[in-house]
């Protein structure tokens, strides 16, 4: 068997370095597009701001890029659990009230401290922020 000579090794090369893929140019251009979008930012208001047991509480995400309201929101979960209990998570689907603006209201049986976080997906981003609150008694 005849070793393959240097000269056809060096055209199979130069052959396939001729055919190199260009997603690594599109690749670049998506990145520098993102890169230039703004991101979006979701605020957290809780209305009443303590509220009492088993009185209703209304939890509202405001979602907003470059300071406009998003008008595509792909989804909005609120995740509500009290502090300490870490398995026990109830998550419920935003409604949405008008661009931008998803709320649910909830009432509370027990006392305490309470942690929501709103799961929220737009404009192709995923944003997760928390806000923490404190049930009162009566």
């Amino acid at each position: 068997m005849k070793k393959p000579s240097l000269g056809l090794v060096l055209l199979g090369v130069i052959l396939l370095g001729g055919c190199q893929n260009s997603s690594t140019d599109d690749l670049n251009m998506t990145e520098m597009e993102h890169s230039s979008m703004k991101m979006i930012e979701v605020e957290l208001l809780i209305t009443p701001e303590t509220p009492k047991i088993n009185e209703q509480v209304r939890v509202q995400a405001t979602i907003t890029q470059d300071g406009q309201k998003v008008k595509k929101v792909s989804d909005v979960t609120f995740e509500i659990w009290a502090e300490g209990q870490s398995s026990k998570h109830e998550k419920i689907k935003g409604i949405k009230k008008e661009n931008g603006v998803y709320t649910v209201e909830k009432t509370f049986q027990t006392a305490g401290t309470y942690n929501v976080t709103s799961h929220t997906t737009a404009e192709s981003m995923h944003t997760m922020p928390t806000k923490q609150f404190k049930v009162e008694g009566k």
